[in-house]
């Protein structure tokens, strides 16, 4: 944004609080509090590999294929905006090609067609639902192959089947080989029954199972084994209250309505239940214990009309109004209350279990599919301190409640998260947290959830998950042998990363004040003391952004983000730092150091660059509120001792925010994007170009502004 009528500096002038609700309310008004999608999944369908990838092994599920024949695969998947362009990864056992939108965008070569070799291959989606489909060959070296996202936590790809009677399950339609290809591919809405393909897997019972009751489908006989079932309906015969509940059962019985017990038998027959019940929703859940056989009907009846049963939760994929569970020894009987609570996995004596669906295969399955609420990624975690300091300083508490519930959403749901991703490679929900590789996995998000762990202690799992987090950092988390954090493997092999400062030393300082235990900040110290020798340009007085051990070298390209994160992270060590640690004088010196560097290259318009000493580097949104961030609390704390430098190139680098980067709808402009790393400032300069409304700066401008505000404060005070 570059016109000042646009401005929110033009509606408030440099106002703190006017620019910060505007940030605040567009971020909360475009991502509402929403939970999971429930999604209906076949596990005799195609499955995910340990990338996240799905896995079409075709020559084992049809070992008859002959050479030459041809068998399909068929899904969909939602855009939310037009001209999108996504990318995917192949693995190519024979002759491979893939369509979307009936187009075809890639076909393997020779050389591609290896188990080890990937390709990618992208296209433009359209707004709303878009076709894919796949077309696999069988050679002599191979049928199959594995289609799905290059990066398994940051772009999530979930394939939907697209027919009009499994719309809305998650996965793929797999064809039976065929020996010519066919002219025209499926289209969403279609019926899989349609056309000259035979699709799988099996989308209906046996007649056999049809004659059979669901807990006989779904769990065979199970002598002396309890199982539930869960519907609701709707009371809503205002004129009349009372209504009947007709049954009959096959064996022991017990029926709850909103948790309550209504009936009870030990043995088989018919029953009939009269009661007044409120206007609305209703619960019902039916538990069976299995004798010669189990299950147990049910009719709802308002007056002589039977009403409608309900499925309990929206399953997407699946059109019964039941959802199943079990089946359970008497030691694993789940009580009434944690029955019906879908975050949790339920024990059986073995790997556990969780709700079906009376389909073959079929299983319920929570997908993060809002763009933003209920994700667990570093930069989201920013956001959310941001949120929450904000809300805390301005008397917002509704702020802090969204962003505590955002927090509470994805620590409640982490032991199903990593339930999931052991029974399918590929949780449908924060692979990032289900499969922790990495300091961007667990640190930022980890700080923030311990940050509003103080004044929420309501959230459940915090002190178990921080375990996790704290032994993951301290004993799991690659080391050189000097002790710093770098990267072995994954996003830039054998490097280290400024960027790593924030995604470990925030957690520490707080899992130290937590926990009491003095490791946390002594590696929280240490770690800066060790970067800065690998990191620290000394004639500059800045930081490389990544240190390349293969190369041997720095980079010695300051990008701004990445020095920002050193500055800001090192203001939260000082603020938990001991005032007698025997670093803490080396560490302060390190920070006006630093700070000095900084200073000397603010632009005219009070912002920094993208690349911190390169005049021709575009001036970048996230690093100016990191240094804005910092220069306030040096200030405010003592650290700085030129208190009217540092005051005021905060205050204009505000105002050069309000000017050129915040408009008066709250949108949010130039941060820079995700990045990789590269010993050439080009690739920073016009590779990682600035974008709208990333969470890499919405949080961090958030907290820029809480903090200056506070230092405004602490001036103006006798």
């Amino acid at each position: 944004m570059t016109r000042l009528q646009e401005s929110i500096y033009d509606k408030t002038g440099a106002d703190i609080p006017c620019a910060l609700q505007a940030l605040a309310n567009r971020y909360v008004a475009d991502n509402p509090a929403e939970p999971y999608r429930y999604r209906a999944f076949n596990r005799e369908g195609i499955q995910r590999a340990n990338d996240f990838r799905y896995v079409f092994n075709l020559g084992d599920r049809f070992p008859e294929a002959e050479v030459g024949q041809i068998s399909y695969a068929w899904g969909m998947m939602w855009c939310d905006h037009p001209d999108t362009e996504m990318t995917w990864l192949t693995t190519a056992w024979g002759p491979l090609e893939v369509f979307v939108n009936g187009q075809r965008i890639y076909r393997s070569l020779p050389g591609d067609e290896r188990p080890k070799i990937k390709r990618e291959c992208r296209a433009l989606l359209n707004a709303g639902w878009n076709d894919i489909a796949l077309k696999f060959t069988k050679t002599r070296a191979g049928f199959g192959g594995l289609f799905g996202t290059p990066s398994s936590k940051w772009v999530i790809f979930n394939s939907i089947i697209a027919s009009s009677e499994r719309s809305g399950q998650e996965g793929w339609l797999f064809s039976k080989p065929v020996d010519e290809a066919v002219e025209e591919l499926p289209i969403a809405g279609q019926s899989e029954f349609a056309g000259a393909l035979q699709w799988c897997p099996h989308l209906e019972w046996t007649e056999e199972q049809q004659l059979m009751t669901p807990l006989e489908r779904l769990y065979g006989s199970a002598d002396g084994s309890t199982a539930f079932a869960w519907s609701k309906f709707q009371a809503n015969n205002a004129a009349n209250r009372m209504y009947r509940i007709i049954g009959s059962s096959l064996g022991p019985t017990v029926l709850l309505i909103d948790g309550v017990e209504k009936y009870r038998c030990e043995q088989a027959g018919k029953f009939e239940l009269e009661m007044e019940l409120s206007y609305g929703s209703h619960q019902l859940v039916i538990r069976d214990t299995a004798a010669s056989s189990w299950g147990t009907t049910v009719t709802v009846m308002s007056g002589d009309q039977p009403v409608r049963l309900e499925q309990p939760v929206p399953v997407h994929g699946y059109s019964g109004a039941w959802l199943y569970l079990g089946p359970f020894a008497d030691q694993y009987i789940p009580g009434k209350l944690e029955l019906t609570e879908l975050h949790r996995v339920h024990k059986d004596g073995g790997q556990g279990t969780y709700w079906r669906a009376d389909m073959p295969g079929a299983w319920i399955r929570p997908y993060l599919e809002a763009p933003l609420f209920g994700k667990w990624n570093y930069p989201v975690g920013v956001t959310l301190y941001g949120l929450a300091q904000m809300g805390r300083t301005l008397g917002r508490s509704d702020l802090v409640a969204y962003a505590a519930d955002h927090v509470a959403q994805t620590v409640r749901w982490y032991p199903y998260t990593k339930w999931d991703y052991e029974q399918y490679k590929g949780t449908g929900i924060n692979q990032s947290l289900a499969d922790i590789d990495s300091l961007d996995d667990c640190g930022s998000f980890g700080s923030t959830m311990l940050e509003l762990y103080r004044d929420h202690k309501r959230i459940s799992g915090v002190e178990e998950l921080a375990e996790v987090i704290g032994t993951y950092i301290s004993e799991k988390q690659e080391r050189l042998t000097d002790g710093a954090f770098y990267r072995k493997h994954g996003q830039g092999e054998d490097t280290m990363w400024a960027d790593d400062l924030y995604m470990s030393v925030p957690f520490l300082c707080r899992y130290y004040e937590l926990t009491g235990q003095e490791k946390y900040i002594h590696d929280a110290a240490r770690q800066f003391l060790l970067f800065r020798k690998y990191l620290y340009i000394p004639e500059e007085q800045l930081m490389s952004h990544v240190y390349d051990f293969e190369q041997g070298l720095a980079t010695g390209v300051p990008w701004g983000r990445g020095n920002g994160w050193v500055l800001f992270s090192l203001s939260e060590l000082l603020s938990a730092l001991p005032e007698k640690h025997p670093e803490r004088e080396e560490l302060l010196e390190m920070f006006r150091t630093l700070s000095a560097g900084y200073l000397a290259h603010q632009s005219e318009e009070g912002l920094w660059r993208q690349v911190i000493n390169e005049p021709d580097a575009y001036l970048e949104t996230s690093c100016t509120a990191m240094f804005i961030y910092a220069y306030a609390r040096g200030v405010r704390n003592g650290w700085l001792t030129d208190k009217a430098a540092y005051s005021n190139s905060a205050i204009q680098a505000w105002r050069g925010l309000t000017r050129h980067r915040i408009d008066a709808r709250g949108n949010l402009f130039g941060v820079c994007r995700g990045s990789g790393y590269s010993h050439s400032s080009r690739y920073y300069k016009y590779d990682l170009l600035p974008q709208l409304n990333d969470t890499h700066g919405i949080g961090i401008v958030m907290l820029a502004g809480v903090e200056l505000q506070r230092l405004i404060e602490w001036l103006q005070m006798p």
